[in-house]
């Protein structure tokens, strides 16, 4: 009789702690309002740490950095790092968001890495729609100018935080 009590109870504790679990996860808010932002750099010609991108969902900013080990590799090997985003991040960068405008942007600007100058790109996702747009290293359409300004400084921080 006892066994059976014992068992009784670790079944009834292991259940409810499942529940609990999955609460958890349906109750975790997106600080950024349902957007998801992947943003990214690279550069074709290069050996190292050629690419970087940062995906940010719901409440966490997913850092990449993707080194090349050698002239034609393809992809590179990833390092992820991964942090909780502030809320006052999220808010500087919804702020920012006019996705009627971006979605308007050609997908390609400019010459984006050419003669190894590098590319920069800003795909945003709101529900089912999403679009990407990729341009010239450094020289970010006017349209976009100040998101990308927030993302970029937000992707130094990382590469001084990670890549030194």
């Amino acid at each position: 009789m006892k066994m059976q009590l014992i068992i009784a109870m670790i079944l009834s504790t292991v259940l409810l702690t499942n529940c609990k679990n999955d609460v958890d996860l349906t109750e975790n808010k997106s600080t950024l309002n349902g957007y998801e932002i992947n943003y990214g750099v690279s550069f074709g010609f290069c050996v190292g740490p050629c690419r970087r991108e940062m995906k940010l969902v719901n409440d966490v900013n997913l850092f990449t950095i993707f080194y090349t080990e050698g002239r034609g590799a393809v992809g590179g090997t990833p390092k992820e790092y991964q942090e909780k985003i502030s809320q006052n991040f999220a808010n500087d960068l919804i702020q920012n968001i006019d996705y009627e405008s971006f979605s308007k942007l050609n997908e390609v600007i400019g010459c984006p890495d050419c003669a190894d100058g590098g590319s920069e790109y800003l795909e945003i996702i709101k529900g089912n729609s999403k679009h990407k747009v990729v341009f010239e290293f450094g020289k970010s359409p006017k349209e976009i100018e100040k998101l990308v300004t927030i993302l970029r400084e937000k992707r130094i921080l990382f590469e001084d935080k990670y890549l030194n």
